[in-house]
């Protein structure tokens, strides 16, 4: 019978796959957790639990999945799109943007509630307004509504809520004074729903570039804080496909003008020889006559050999011309399913029917995509295009700039693009691509972390890192799931980077749960990690909510990048779905008041014994938190918590578990290694920072409390936060693992820097 003490002072390699049981010769093993789970693992090594995630707001339907996109002007103005379906809302500074707000003069206590407002008529029904400021009907304050049955000459309108219900306000308090209404600022869109997966964004200063396989490129454009426009990209010229070299001629009806007609002597050469389609309106199409070429767009569809145009730039003559050149981007053909900016140019890539071609707009003209000028020459400074030259269809997926060129991500391999010529700029004849990885990826947007690119593979169930390795003099991509090769399953739908305070790459899993990994990659810190938010998605409790969408931009204090999600939830009897932020994770400055560990949380500030405007979890019972101290669980009516006693800082919300446990221990036994011998931990200690409510045991379901306060006071006056060392106990049996397990729940904060196991280990067993 031997004795071992042993230290585990860092679990930085995150959750570990239970293929990693047997090998303690990995160095990551010493390091590693079996369990990580709404916890994430500190670069320094230590364990901390996850914030918890502050309700935003509803989405526009509940019935209807949306997505979380970036928009960041700089690092002070960044907003969070809500791209759903037909349409787009703007979140920034923790609220909804609204249009300007107008004064409620009133509100009656009826079956169904009508608001009476100041100012002009701006309401329309159907119209989505904010109500917040009220004195007295409270049960209204932070609520979205619908406005019904206008009465423009009387400044009125009846409300309803988000799934088109009159709203009955008889139970609630009569209004007293105060309160504002404005009305929710969107712009439209043509996206339905099932076209949201596929949308891509590449940003230049207040431009976000919009794109889709099956919609033409468009801009969102951030003109002030209330003016946003979107709109089809008007591009100026090309890009093209080769030159015609089939015997048939297009002949313009004229040599300038709108409503032109356009004659083609055959339908070979266009369109695979199916001639002119309905679908090609909007395209391109290039005429030279000598050595002078103009273009014209297509706005009407006549028949397969003939169409109507607007000539763009003059022509020459109105001779039949056999050199000219079919647009590449359309309805018939596709459109640009990915993009990027690169050495001054705008590129885009992937349009269905030249899946392997990407395009790079002229220097510094984002929306010219011209081969050469009117007489031909190639310049410099003039559109790129180029073909990945494979041995099978490689379809582009993602592009990203680096340092060494552009990285272009397809469905069969990873390629470098760049000039010929080192430290030269790409230009239309100075320009190659060479495979770099064979991988392949899914249609994910990758992100960029330092000077790497992660990318998810094909399949979706790894996640690759596209670096730069000095030694080889090129890229490799090596596989970061491969010691948690269970994380990613089923498989990896989204992915974001939050750089500050603790670098982290999240991940939408297509299960709903949500993925982390702590990422510095110059500490050799990879460390995956997994999170279900509280609460619930169905009727029966038992399935968790599911994390739609992620996406992360600066905080309003830029003090921190802020993780935002859209999560589908089951509240009061039906399906709802959120944009919640993760809060800060915990620093030692903190205020213990100020800790935030509930999901779909709210706080608010002030004397009293409520907090009004909590309809997002209305008829929940969810934890509460009050000034430091565990309150008793409340269940919410009409939209209010009520306390039992008086507080300033209030939390509500739901409460999780946030896990850890240990590897199997191996600290030598007499005649060798103790794996697979019989061990029985007697004492465990643990190296603790600011912590309360932890439980440690051989398992989730054997827990005992670590005694590092007076729980009497669970219910009263705040304990102080726990930082030191505890020795406790270990309430485990002989087994041929020993493992230690520990949770933390509730409101508190907990940081576990080391575990220090004693045990026993059997030699003869």
């Amino acid at each position: 019978m031997g004795r071992a003490s042993t230290i585990q002072n860092a679990f930085n390699a995150g959750e570990l796959s239970s293929l990693m049981l047997g090998r303690q010769d990995v160095k990551k093993y010493a390091s590693g957790l079996f369990v990580c789970y709404n916890a994430m693992p500190y670069t320094q090594g230590g364990w901390t639990r996850r914030p918890g995630t502050a309700f935003l707001h509803q989405t526009k339907y509940n019935n209807r999945e949306s997505r979380v996109l970036p928009f960041q002007y700089s690092v002070t103005q960044t907003y969070i799109l809500e791209f759903g379906h037909q349409y787009i809302r703007f979140f920034t500074d923790h609220g909804i943007l609204t249009r300007t707000a107008q004064n409620i003069t009133g509100i009656t206590r009826a079956s169904v509630g009508v608001v009476t407002y100041s100012g002009s008529d701006t309401y329309a029904n159907g119209d989505r307004v904010h109500i917040s400021g009220i004195v007295g009907m409270t049960q209204l304050n932070n609520r979205e509504v619908v406005v019904a049955n206008v009465n423009t000459g009387a400044n009125t309108f009846e409300i309803q809520d988000t799934d088109g219900n009159n709203i009955n306000t008889t139970a609630y308090d009569a209004w007293v004074s105060g309160g504002t209404v404005a009305e929710i600022f969107e712009v439209a869109t043509a996206f339905d729903e099932t076209d949201l997966d596929d949308v891509r964004i590449t940003q230049s200063a207040d431009t976000l570039f919009i794109l889709h396989p099956d919609f033409p490129p468009q801009k969102l454009v951030r003109n002030s804080a209330l003016s946003w426009t979107l709109s089809n990209i008007a591009f100026l010229d090309g890009p093209y496909d080769t030159t015609n070299t089939t015997s048939t001629t297009l002949t313009p009806g004229a040599a300038t003008g709108t409503g032109v007609t356009l004659t083609a002597s055959a339908v070979t050469g266009i369109n695979n020889d199916t001639g002119f389609q309905s679908t090609d309106v909007g395209r391109f199409i290039r005429l030279r006559e000598g050595s002078t070429w103009g273009y014209v767009l297509i706005t009407g569809f006549t028949s397969t050999t003939v169409v109507t145009v607007t000539v763009v730039n003059t022509l020459t003559n109105t001779n039949a011309k056999t050199a000219w050149r079919m647009g590449v981007w359309s309805d018939t053909t596709g459109y640009p399913s990915c993009g990027t900016f690169f050495d001054d140019r705008l590129f885009l890539a992937g349009a269905s029917l030249y899946p392997q071609r990407l395009d790079g707009s002229k220097t510094s003209a984002y929306t010219s995509f011209a081969p050469t000028d009117t007489s031909g020459a190639v310049a410099a400074d003039n559109a790129v295009a180029f073909t990945l030259n494979a041995d099978d269809v490689n379809a582009i997926r993602w592009m990203a700039p680096n340092e060494k060129g552009l990285l272009v991500g397809t469905s069969r391999g990873e390629w470098l693009v760049r000039a010929s010529s080192l430290n030269e700029a790409i230009t239309p004849t100075n320009i190659s691509a060479k495979p770099c990885t064979r991988h392949g990826s899914e249609p994910v947007a990758p992100v960029s972390a330092g000077k790497a690119v992660l990318f998810v593979q094909r399949a979706g169930r790894k996640v690759r890192e596209l670096v730069y390795v000095f030694e080889v003099d090129g890229f490799k991509a090596p596989d970061i799931t491969l010691l948690a090769e269970h994380i990613t399953r089923p498989s990896v739908t989204q992915i974001a980077y939050q750089e500050q305070p603790q670098a982290t790459v999240w991940g939408v899993r297509s299960d709903g749960a949500m993925l982390g990994m702590t990422y510095e990659r110059d500490q050799d810190v990879v460390a995956w990690h997994r999170h279900e938010l509280g609460g619930t998605s169905d009727s029966t409790g038992t399935a968790i909510p599911i994390v739609e969408s992620v996406a992360a931009v600066p905080a309003p204090d830029a003090s921190r990048d802020e993780l935002y999600m859209v999560v589908k939830r089951y509240v009061n009897g039906g399906t709802k779905r959120y944009v919640e932020y993760l809060t800060k994770i915990w620093e030692t400055e903190d205020a213990q008041e100020d800790a935030f560990y509930v999901d779909c949380g709210w706080t608010t500030v002030g004397a009293g014994t409520t907090i009004t405007g909590l309809w997002h979890l209305e008829g929940e019972t969810v934890g509460a938190y009050i000034d430091g101290t565990r309150h008793v669980d409340i269940t919410i009516t009409n939209g209010t918590a009520t306390f039992d006693r008086s507080g300033t800082v209030k939390t509500i919300g739901y409460f999780y578990n946030s896990d850890g446990q240990t590897m199997p221990l191996d600290g030598g036994a007499q005649d060798g290694s103790a794996q697979g011998k019989a061990k029985r931990i007697s004492r465990v200690g643990f190296w603790l920072v600011d912590t309360l409510g932890l439980t440690f045991g051989p398992d989730e379901d054997n827990l005992s409390e670590i005694l590092v306060r007076q729980w009497g006071a669970d219910y009263g006056t705040a304990t102080s936060l726990f930082t030191g060392v505890v020795r406790e106990r270990f309430e485990g049996d002989y087994d041929k693992l020993g493992q230690i397990y520990w949770r933390a729940s509730g409101p508190f904060p907990a940081n576990v820097l080391a575990v220090m196991p004693q045990f026993q280990v059997s030699d003869d067993s």
